[in-house]
Parts: C-alpha cells; structure tokens; sequence
C-alpha cells in the first residue's frame, strides 16, 4: 500500500514539475530568441558562430516581432507619427465626362519610423541597413490607415504575386509600397467643352487616427507625385500637379489630409476631325446654292435640305455621349450657330424664289386689269349706243354726262388699286435682277458674318 501512494505522489509531482517548466519556458521564449546567440556553445561550430556574431534568418524575425503588439502604435503617448508619401503614377486608364471620374495606376509608397523595429546591422548575414520582408508580415505589425476620400471603387494586384513590399531599415525607418488601380472622383466643369481644363484631385487621410497621432505629409522632394516617362493620354496632357496638406475638421476630430491635383488639358486634335471641321465643310457647302441658277429650284431646295439634315446629325451625335448638363457648352453654341447658317441659307433660296416670281405675278395682275378694262369699254360703248336712241331732252343729255363722269371716276379707282394705269411700261427683269442681287449680296454677307463669329469665338474659348 505504501508502495502504491509512493508512486501516485512521485508522479504528480514529476507531471507538475514538468508542467510549470513548460510554462515558464513559453513565457520566455521571446527573451531565449534574444538572448540565444549570446549563449556561449561548448562545440567548435557554436563557438564560430558566436565569435561572428550571427544569427538564422528565423531567428532574426522572431527577435524583431518579439513582445512587438501590432495594436500600438510607435511613440504611444508621444508625438504623433509622421507619415511621409509619395505616389508614381504608372498609368491613366480612362477620364470620363459622362461619369465624372478618372482612372490611373499608381504605386502608394509610404514610410514612418517605429523603433521597436530596430536591430543591429550584421553585413555578413545581409542584414545591412535595410532588411526585405514578406508582405505577409504587414499583418504583425502597426501600418497606417491611410485611404483616399475621393475614391469610387479600388483593386488590389495579385499577379503573379501580391503587389506589395515592405523594407524596413536598421533604424526602424519603415517603407510601404502597394500598387493599386483607382477610380477617383473628379467633378468637371464644361462650359469652355472641347477647349476645357479641368483639375482632378486625389485626396488622402487618415481614417481612424485624428493629428494627435497620425500626420500625413508629403514625402519632401522635388516630385513627390512623378508620373510614367512613356505615359500618353489619347484626349488629354497632363500640365501640372500640385501637392498640398492641409487639416480636415470633422465632428470626430481632427485629421490630416493629403491633396494631389492633376492639371488635364484637353487635347482638340479628335474634336476638330469630328466635330468642327465636317461642320465647317457643310457650311460652306450650303453657300453653293447661292451660285446655282435661280431657276434650278429642286437643285437649291434638295441641297439645302440636305445640309440642315447633316447638320442636324452631327449636333446629334456630338452631344449624344456626353453628361446632359443644365448648362451651355462650346460646342453647343458652335453646332447652334452652325445650324443657324444653314438653316438661313436655305431660307435665303425662299426668299430669292419669291422675288424672281414677282414680275409674273404684277405680269398677271396686269393682265387681269387689262381684261376688265376691256370689258368695262365695250360696256361704256354700249351704254353710248344705248343714249343716243333714248334721250333727246336736256335733262336726258345731263343725265348721260353724269353717268359717264361716274363711270370714268370708277375707272379711276380701279386703277389706283391694281397698282396705276395699265399704260406704266413693265420692265420684265426688274424682280429678277432683284433677287440676283440678293444672291451675290448673300455670297458676300455671309461668309463674312461666318468669318466674324470664328473670330469671336475662337479667341473667346482658347484663350
């Protein structure tokens, strides 16, 4: 029986013993990791290592994250951390005025300093004064929560691998780089459309962490915003970029904010192809009618129909895939104007037509006062005949010769109103010659005012 109780108490207290050095030995794992390779070793390769100071790989990572709390962040309760950016643009895929938006592939670099990342330099294990490591260990230690206010939508970059670095140096000087593709807010404003600038910003702040302990600023260099040597935008051409920060107040505190704006200039070669030279083209086109013969009225008719029709259509499909905006654009006021001459030529046509029928038109009249003159002489004569047979006393006569004054002052009145006396000679080419004259008038008015409005308009939009 001894000998049974004996063995249980030998047991327990071995399996305790054990425990509580299993324990104590997990606690100080970190310490045993930093203090491992000054332990002195009883072989000769231990010694070798020691004397040269070295340590695995393995060994240097798990002594940099030791008792390393990701939750805190570097200089707690000290002065706020200094977050130094800088973005290298490597592409612009898109700007879009239906949207409001632009597009670009950038690299965010952002560099900050935690001492408790700190370590020695050991040039013969390569850990020199900047050591690269494994993106995946972003995850163990404190990263800043910088995000950008104006983005509408974001992707990560995983091929072949995760686009991310992290290179951290011996002073605890850490840098960040991911690559990133945004979508980014840009509101525009088209009045000056297709001779616009327009400025798309980028803005970036600190999410969660007000001034007292996150400061965003610009990493201190000539181009802390660089773009790609070989990068080409089809529509436009990137004439500056501004940096700027500033700080934000919010009801949640105060937050420090980052600011690029990227200056676009809209390039005019794709508009004047599509847009403003067809257009002046068909201008000029509805002038040839005023060369064409007045009497060859289905040619002129069918070409200025023609010509409002076209231009109807290019209005159309210039403003189709545009924003519908509440106000005037440029190229508004040019395809109005540009209607509005080929419209008034083809009104011209009306108007030349009109005045060349005219001198048919008073032939015609004439001719019809003619034949009532006519019918009211023979009418006369007979009232004449009638007379000679019907009265012979002197109040007959007075009575005749009051009736011929009547009718004589009726004549007369019937004559004012057709326009004079059927005697006035009639000039066959007075209302032609008038509308020739208004054609070789037109052929000067209106490339003139034509001339005019580009000289307005232009000067106006470009300058």
């Amino acid at each position: 029986m001894a000998t049974w109780i004996l063995c249980i108490y030998t047991a327990t207290l071995t399996s305790f013993l054990l425990g509580r050095t299993f324990v104590e030995g997990v606690r100080k794992d970190c310490s045993n990791h930093t203090t491992s390779h000054k332990v002195k070793r009883n072989t000769e390769a231990g010694l070798q290592k020691e004397k040269a100071g070295t340590r695995s790989p393995s060994t240097f990572l798990d002594d940099l994250l030791c008792n390393y709390d990701k939750r805190i962040r570097p200089s707690f309760k000290g002065p706020s951390v200094n977050v130094s950016c800088d973005i290298y643009v490597n592409s612009f895929d898109s700007i879009s005025e239906t949207t409001m938006d632009y597009r670009l592939n950038i690299f965010l670099r952002q560099t900050w300093t935690d001492r408790r990342l700190a370590f020695e330099e050991n040039e013969e294990m390569g850990y020199s004064d900047s050591v690269s490591l494994d993106p995946s260990l972003l995850k163990k230690i404190w990263v800043p929560d910088t995000f950008f206010t104006n983005e509408k939508g974001a992707d990560f970059h995983y091929v072949t691998t995760e686009n991310k670095l992290l290179r951290v140096n011996s002073r605890g000087e850490i840098l960040y780089s991911i690559r990133l593709t945004l979508t980014l807010a840009c509101p525009m404003k088209l009045q000056r459309f297709p001779m616009d600038q327009q400025v798309c910003p980028m803005k970036l702040e600190s999410y969660g962490m007000t001034t007292d302990d996150v400061r965003l600023v610009w990493k201190e260099t000539d181009t802390p915003v660089a773009i790609a040597d070989d990068l080409v935008l089809p529509q436009f051409a990137i004439t500056s970029i501004v940096t700027t920060q500033m700080i934000m107040e919010y009801s949640t505190g105060s937050y420090s904010r980052m600011r690029a704006e990227f200056t676009l200039e809209r390039q005019m070669g794709y508009y004047m192809i599509q847009t403003y030279v067809p257009t002046i083209l068909i201008v000029i086109l509805s002038w040839v009618s005023f060369w064409i013969n007045i009497e060859a009225a289905p040619a002129r008719v069918a070409l200025g129909i023609t010509t409002v029709l076209t231009m109807t259509t290019q209005s159309s499909g210039s403003s189709g895939a545009k924003p519908k905006v509440s106000y005037v654009k440029a190229i508004d006021i040019w395809m109005a104007v540009c209607l509005m001459f080929v419209f008034a030529a083809l009104i011209e046509f009306a108007a030349v037509n009109f005045t060349s029928r005219q001198d048919k038109e008073v032939a015609r009249r004439r001719q019809k006062v003619k034949q009532k003159q006519e019918e009211k002489e023979k009418a006369k004569n007979l009232n004449r005949k009638k007379s000679n047979y019907s009265g012979y006393s002197v109040g007959g006569q007075q009575l005749n010769k009051a009736s011929e004054r009547g009718s004589q002052q009726a004549e007369n009145k019937d004559q004012a109103k057709n326009g004079g006396s059927i005697e006035k000679p009639v000039n066959p080419t007075e209302f032609m010659d008038k509308a020739k004259k208004i054609d070789s008038m037109s052929r000067i008015i209106f490339p003139c005012a034509f001339l005019l409005f580009n000289a307005i308009y232009w000067p106006t939009y470009l300058g």
